[in-house]
């Protein structure tokens, strides 16, 4: 007899061997581990920190005040606002935009890597990092709600106007890759060491 958990609602099922099934209680194919899980969400990941480049080197919104376009990247913003002494900002601006994205991408790397190489550490420890990560990774969104609410607020044509920059897109696809790659990974995998 084995154990086997349902990976959308964790319902447990003593089986007499590891052959796919349903779900009784969410109608979910039920499979020992999910195909092919630590590739696709190493690739993702890879992707992410791809995209995470663009995101801080170009400008995430472009302001334009009397027909002058002014570009500013994240750090830029930060610096800004660290000048303005709004240093509140400052801090979720740098915390949401620069230090959980980098957070997650080392994070899942790490755990992928591990998997990978065999490193010797706790599979709990593992399981861990991995919820911490799932746990923070929508609020690097931040920034582009803010860059989307302003750029739909602030539009006076060549007066005053907002938009979003190509950093903003950048941004947007590595956080969404990153939340599909926490998602897809079958975290059971850990435990088949």
């Amino acid at each position: 007899m084995v154990l086997i958990s349902c990976k959308n609602c964790h319902k447990v099922y003593e089986k007499e061997n590891y052959e796919d099934f349903v779900c009784t209680r969410c109608k979910h194919k039920v499979t020992r581990r999910v195909k092919d899980s630590l590739q696709i969400s190493l690739a993702l990941v890879i992707c992410a920190i791809l995209l995470y480049i663009p995101a801080m080197i170009y400008p995430m919104m472009v302001v334009t005040k009397f027909g002058v376009n002014i570009e500013s990247t994240i750090i830029e913003g930060v610096i800004s606002f660290l000048d303005m002494e709004s240093y509140f900002i400052a801090l979720v601006i740098f915390i949401a935009s620069v230090a959980i994205p980098i957070i997650k991408l080392i994070g899942l790397l790490f755990i992928f890597i591990t998997l990978k190489i065999n490193v010797k550490m706790e599979n709990k420890r593992k399981i861990t990092i991995y919820k911490f990560i799932e746990a923070i990774g929508k609020w690097s969104m931040i920034d582009i709600y803010v860059v989307a609410i302003l750029a739909s607020i602030v539009q006076l044509d060549e007066l005053f106007n907002i938009k979003g920059g190509i950093a903003a897109t950048s941004f947007a696809l590595m956080v969404i890759l990153t939340i599909i790659a926490a998602n897809r990974f079958d975290t059971r995998i850990i435990w088949d060491e």
